[in-house]
């Protein structure tokens, strides 16, 4: 059954500003990320987590999985689209509840979408 996922990227390590979008049909997956932007960052990567962002036991906001299902490498065009076989999708080891803006690099977290 064909469903959609939504969400605004909040900003942690960087001000990051836009929408992910995942669309699912039995054909394959897309995630489309609009008007996106974010710091420049040595290795930025966006990822998938079975998580979301909350606050943590200090109040600060934090993702409550340390799970993350890379998808590849951003570019830096306000609208991207990235494509996700039915089976990548279908073996996702627990149900997609946020896309996570990640820079390799300094291993930081820019920002989270959490879905709905």
């Amino acid at each position: 059954m064909p469903r959609t996922l939504q969400g605004q990227f909040q900003s942690q390590a960087a001000v990051t500003l836009g929408t992910a979008t995942i669309r699912v049909a039995d054909s394959g997956t897309v995630l489309q990320l609009d008007g996106f932007t974010t710091k420049a960052g040595d290795d930025l990567r966006l990822m998938l987590s079975p998580g979301i962002l909350a606050p943590d036991s200090t109040g600060q906001p934090g993702l409550s999985s340390s799970t993350l299902i890379e998808l590849g490498p951003l570019s830096g065009s306000p609208q991207q689209r990235i494509d996700i076989d039915a089976r990548m999708w279908s073996a996702m080891p627990s149900p997609v509840r946020s896309v996570v803006v990640y820079n390799y690099a300094d291993k930081t977290t820019y920002a989270t979408a959490n879905l709905s």
